[in-house]
């Protein structure tokens, strides 16, 4: 495995968050930001959902398939150090694997987009064509990027307490 140097850590002693990480997650998980938009919208004669889903069942399909990359959104949100030593060692054992799920739920998304453009009747789809270029890109990125490899077998060591 490739080691890297200092550069790389944050204050914590970790290695710090690739920004294409977060713009992973938020690709992966962009029908739940859409939903959010919408929810939040003042203005009631503006329907966000139609703009981005054709139908209710191709939210509920996209709500599902990005429910897969919520739990390694959720255990990056514990990425800190932790006070509890056993608490660290095992989200640190959980962490290790958060990339398979980010992997699946590409996979998926990327089937369920071609499957929707394979059956719009040959009519091209600027937005479709530009979420399957995002969900390709995001792929290769989880599954060639050496540097994630690193990132996730690492986890910021436990608060150390000095005492009086």
């Amino acid at each position: 495995m490739m080691r890297y140097g200092p550069e790389y850590w944050d204050k914590h002693g970790a290695y710090r968050t690739p920004i294409a990480f977060h713009l992973t997650l938020l690709v992966l998980l962009r029908s739940y930001f859409i939903w959010l938009m919408a929810a939040l919208s003042r203005r009631p004669d503006l329907d966000i959902m139609s703009l981005f889903f054709s139908s209710k069942s191709e939210f509920f399909m996209a709500i599902g398939i990005a429910a897969i990359a919520l739990l390694p959104a959720v255990v990056f949100c514990f990425r800190r150090p932790q006070e509890n030593p056993e608490t660290a060692k095992r989200w640190a054992t959980v962490w290790r694997f958060m990339r398979w799920p980010l992997i699946v739920c590409a996979v998926i998304d990327l089937g369920w987009l071609t499957y929707q453009a394979a059956h719009s009747y040959y009519q091209f789809s600027f937005f479709l064509a530009c979420q399957m270029v995002l969900v390709l890109w995001v792929l290769l990125y989880l599954v060639k990027s050496r540097y994630l490899s690193v990132f996730f077998n690492d986890w910021p060591d436990p608060i150390v307490k000095k005492g009086n």
